[in-house]
């Protein structure tokens, strides 16, 4: 459980990094079965196959995840403000370094679930 929580600070970590970085083709990704998808046009005006996050579950799994490395309510701390990052809003950017990793993020795939992806992005696009 601590790796887990450790590769999950890294990845959001990266996240800050890999905003500026090109990102070029569309990830195919496995679903995770139960969870709900959504099909709407996003910032880059491509459509997103990813689930619907819940921010409750996403606040709830980033404090039990990601608070020691970007702080209370992501302000930052070790790891990079993450609260209003232009990244949330870039979905292919977002799932490519969370699923592939950047830098020294590794990937995330195999440690959280997809849904739990998406949960804690819908909680971190709703702090400013």
């Amino acid at each position: 459980m601590p790796m887990e929580k450790l590769l999950i600070c890294v990845a959001v970590s990266v996240l800050l990094l890999g905003a500026s970085s090109h990102m070029a083709g569309h990830l195919a990704l496995a679903g995770d079965g139960g969870s709900q998808r959504a099909d709407k046009n996003t910032s880059s005006g491509t459509a997103s196959v990813h689930p619907t996050g819940d921010n409750k579950r996403g606040e709830e799994l980033y404090n039990a995840s990601c608070v020691v490395c970007h702080g209370p309510r992501a302000a930052g701390s070790i790891g990079p403000r993450l609260a209003g990052n232009p990244i949330l809003s870039n979905e292919q950017a977002f799932w490519k370094i969370v699923y592939e990793g950047q830098h020294v993020m590794p990937p995330l795939k195999t440690a959280l679930t997809e849904q739990q992806m998406a949960d804690i992005q819908a909680w971190l696009k709703t702090l400013r």
